[in-house]
């Protein structure tokens, strides 16, 4: 994230700026829009709704604690509360929500109890890569459990250089693998510097994938990279339904449908838990226009 966003999100995130929005309800109002509620319960009313618009949802959760170790037992929760909305949809979970950091042995077996939980429910779960410092350790908290669990996915962001590498080997062996641009600080010696780059790397890692008979997530708002998509599915045979396109909830809504509407499989980033008003006010600086109007909907209701 770029030093002007962190500034926007520290301001945003202010306790006389915070304080003003949750007691007008200017919070709870811009949230709707990003974050399916606080719980699983309010996250079934909106996955209901997307799933009637025929788009697949990928369940991500947001804790308020530092170590992050009730996310496990809050995504099985979720399934229990979906019931047969379940079917089809996608746990998405960080390392450090496994306790990657501190017991890699405990990690991987939260995760095969998760991965064992959603299979019962008829759905996957897909492990996030939180930057380059914990590539390794997590490239084999995946290898050991997509032995015993091959629905298990893998997020590759192109911004590091060795996930063209990686790629390689991943889709070789038919699995579930997201490709994004990548969102975390990547070291210069690494990583791609240029959005230019980031995005050419994305596009080989997404033609590797497919021409390897891997399942390819690709995860973009970008109009180009979608089109491109579509073209490297039909030069590769790979149908409608041999990839997905992924995007964040709020974000470009009209498309996600048009995407599903034409045939496409196309999955909605749904994030749900108590600390919506963290991950709203980093949505918030990402996207500068929202955020004016955030502070705009402020300075009217106070």
């Amino acid at each position: 994230m770029s030093t002007v966003s962190t500034a926007v999100r520290r301001f945003i995130r202010s306790g006389r700026v915070r304080n003003a929005a949750l007691a007008s309800g200017v919070a709870e109002e811009f949230a709707s829009s990003y974050v399916a509620g606080a719980d699983a319960t309010e996250a079934r009313v909106v996955v209901e709704r997307l799933r009637r618009q025929g788009l697949l949802v990928s369940l991500a959760y947001l804790p308020t604690s530092n170590d992050e170790a009730e996310t496990p037992g809050a995504l099985v929760h979720a399934l229990e509360v979906l019931d047969a909305l379940a079917v089809g949809a996608e746990l998405s979970i960080k390392p450090s929500s496994l306790g990657l950091r501190t017991d890699p042995a405990s990690a991987a077996s939260r995760l095969r109890d998760l991965c064992d939980a959603a299979e019962q429910r008829g759905a996957v779960v897909t492990l996030e890569m939180q930057g380059a410092e914990a590539y390794d350790e997590t490239l084999r908290l995946w290898r050991g459990v997509h032995a015993h669990h091959g629905s298990l996915g893998l997020t590759l962001p192109s911004d590091i250089r060795r996930s063209e590498r990686e790629v390689a080997s991943v889709s070789a062996e038919g699995a579930r693998v997201r490709l994004c641009v990548g969102s975390y600080p990547v070291p210069r010696s690494i990583g791609l510097r240029s959005e230019r780059e980031k995005s050419k790397a994305l596009v080989r890692c997404l033609r590797r994938v497919m021409e390897d008979g891997g399942y390819a997530m690709l995860a973009t708002h970008d109009p180009t990279l979608i089109a491109i998509a579509q073209e490297l599915a039909h030069r590769n045979a790979v149908p409608a339904n041999g990839f997905e396109f992924q995007m964040f909830y709020g974000v470009r809504p009209l498309e996600q449908r048009r995407l599903t509407d034409i045939g496409y499989r196309s999955r909605t980033y749904l994030p749900f838990g108590p600390a919506w008003f963290e991950y709203l006010t980093t949505r918030l600086a990402a996207r500068p226009r929202t955020m004016f109007s955030y502070l705009r909907a402020l300075g009217d209701k106070r």
